[in-house]
């Protein structure tokens, strides 16, 4: 939703795209896909002292696989002929 202000869209633009994000790009499954067992392996498997790099290298790939589900969709996009 912030980036369809930074990027001069409407704020139901930007609404619009994230549930589609949720419902027909499997944002959602990708999340609970890599939050829920890192979480379980935070809590029960990483010692304290390294969780908060633990969390972060899993943040990191986090972006990369959100980045991806958003350019995949932008190319998609581009490549859609224009009608005359």
């Amino acid at each position: 939703l912030t980036k369809s202000v930074i990027y001069g869209t409407s704020f139901s633009e930007g609404l619009n795209k994230y549930v589609n994000d949720l419902k027909y790009e499997g944002l959602l499954r990708s999340y609970y896909s890599i939050w829920l067992p890192a979480q379980f392996c935070t809590f029960g498997l990483v010692p304290d002292h390294l969780r908060i790099a633990f969390i972060a290298v899993v943040s990191f790939f986090w972006l990369i696989l959100l980045s991806s589900i958003s350019a995949t969709k932008i190319r998609e996009e581009d490549l859609e002929p224009e009608e005359a």
